[in-house]
């Protein structure tokens, strides 16, 4: 399990402690190992291998003793250098990205109309998701500057599914390519038969992965989580608004569970009835009552609650959470909150400071979630 990716799914004290620590390691200077390191240490290993041969018998009985100290020394300088190079060797986008990350995205976008994660810190795996995000933030562009590049990139997304109406991935990766790139193909009303096709597989694939609660995990027979189910109930609203009949039931059943997993004191659960309480999901799941269940009674006044119960003040790098609370505020009427909230990501984009979430989809992560927050 990715930790970054979980970190919005946490507690927010656990939260909270985890990038504080992330935060005292990017303060430690970063030291440039010797060229010849690899070199020495595995010379040093074959030296020790010929000194002590032991050869293996049947009834031989396993080494206790400790190791010789330097094994010791190699294996916490190789863990320093895993550590460093998470931390500090992260591809960073050019500074005209927080001026107008969507034409950076636009600029990014490779030839077949995708978005390749791995060209900018990201983990190739998410692909498709990456791809929808930064499609949906080049459609947000008031100036519809970008229009032939969202027709390519949902020409991509149809040539990324498989036959299944999938695309790609296992556990946690499957599921969030699944939803994002549906609810790109649904939001997007891509003209032509492949992209139209795509939809209705996808929906097709995503009714099928539903629980019986009405939820979606990351596994199969799980109950659901408000994460992913959050994302699919957004999917399937933006297709039942496209004329995608199958879209309807899956979609009613999500919205059910999404009230199951909101608190009476506010906030939500990551699964209904779990201890803990996460800003992002409840922001996330905060706007998808208001907007995918505007026609179902009870639905948009339980997301304003919510939205009220988010906090104002901002607590470090968190592109995921910002977005899904400027999507609440806005939803809310809450516009100054919303602001406020935008003003923290463009100053953060400026600055470089390091996002939690850079592990998972690189720059493109945030700067597609930074211009999907942007005022239109």
């Amino acid at each position: 399990m990715n930790l970054h990716t979980h970190l919005s799914e946490l507690p927010d004290a656990e939260a909270a402690a985890f990038r504080t620590l992330v935060a005292r390691l990017h303060t430690l200077p970063l030291r440039e190992p010797s060229p010849l390191l690899a070199s020495r240490i595995l010379a040093s290993v074959a030296s020790e291998r010929a000194r002590n041969p032991k050869p293996e018998t049947r009834n031989q009985k396993p080494e206790t003793r400790n190791p010789p100290p330097w094994r010791w020394a190699a294996a916490a300088l190789a863990a320093g250098l895993l550590v460093a190079a998470t931390l500090f060797n992260r591809p960073d986008a050019p500074a005209a990205a927080a001026d107008d990350p969507a034409a950076w995205l636009a600029a990014c976008q490779e030839a077949d109309g995708s978005w390749q994660p791995a060209r900018h810190g990201g983990d190739p795996a998410y692909r498709p998701a990456l791809t929808a995000l930064a499609a949906l933030a080049l459609a947000r562009d008031p100036a519809a500057r970008f229009n032939a590049g969202v027709r390519r990139a949902c020409n991509a997304l149809a040539a990324l599914q498989t036959p299944d109406g999938a695309f790609g991935g296992e556990g946690r990766v499957h599921a969030y390519n699944q939803a994002l790139a549906t609810y790109a193909l649904a939001t997007l009303a891509p003209q032509g038969a492949s992209p139209a096709a795509a939809l209705e597989r996808a929906v097709a694939c995503s009714r099928a992965a539903q629980s019986a609660e009405g939820g979606w995990d990351y596994e199969p027979d799980s109950a659901g989580n408000t994460a992913v189910t959050a994302w699919q109930v957004r999917a399937l609203a933006a297709a039942a608004a496209q004329g995608v009949a199958q879209a309807n039931v899956p979609l009613r059943k999500g919205l059910r569970w999404l009230r199951s997993a909101a608190r009476d004191e506010g906030g939500v659960s990551y699964h209904p009835g779990a201890p803990g309480r996460s800003e992002s999901l409840s922001a996330l799941a905060a706007h998808t009552l208001m907007t995918s269940g505007k026609h179902f009674d009870g639905l948009p006044a339980l997301g304003r609650r919510l939205a009220a119960s988010l906090k104002a003040a901002s607590d470090g790098a968190d592109c995921y959470r910002d977005y899904a609370r400027v999507m609440a505020f806005e939803s809310a009427g809450e516009t100054a909150r919303a602001e406020a909230v935008r003003a923290d990501m463009r100053l953060r984009r400026r600055t470089g400071e390091p996002d939690p979430w850079e592990p998972v989809g690189g720059a493109l992560y945030t700067c597609a979630f930074t211009a999907l927050a942007a005022r239109q």
